[in-house]
């Protein structure tokens, strides 16, 4: 898993996203620690024991660090929410549900097939 290093001032968290996404002008980040920088998207997969740190914790963590994208895929409601950062919060932008293919940001072009997603 990669590590991302979130800095602010003399302080600094490690977090292990699930999945995330560099976009072009973010690739400056990768060190040999880890993303040392705000991803363009964190991903975070709930479960019953990580639902309260993902939805809580980790979003108000990744928001405070200026992550635009944060998906929370939610297994068992076979949900994935796609939430985009907006004055410093996050906002519903997109959720995938159902078995519509939908695309979700920052992927505009890449449709998820719900079928292929869940089992």
């Amino acid at each position: 898993m990669t590590k991302i290093v979130l800095t602010y001032e003399d302080f600094f968290t490690i977090v292990e996203p699930d999945l995330l996404y560099l976009d072009n002008s973010r690739l400056r980040f990768i060190s040999l620690r880890g993303i040392e920088g705000a991803p363009t998207l964190a991903v975070e997969i709930i479960s019953r024991y990580s639902k309260q740190i993902d939805r809580r914790r980790k979003t108000a963590l990744y928001a405070a660090h200026d992550v635009t994208w944060y998906w929370i895929v939610d297994p068992d409601a076979r949900t994935i929410e796609a939430y985009r950062l907006d004055a410093g919060s996050y906002r519903l932008d997109a959720k995938l549900e159902g078995a519509e293919p939908r695309a979700l940001s920052p992927f505009p072009d890449l449709p998820l097939e719900p079928a292929t997603i869940w089992p």
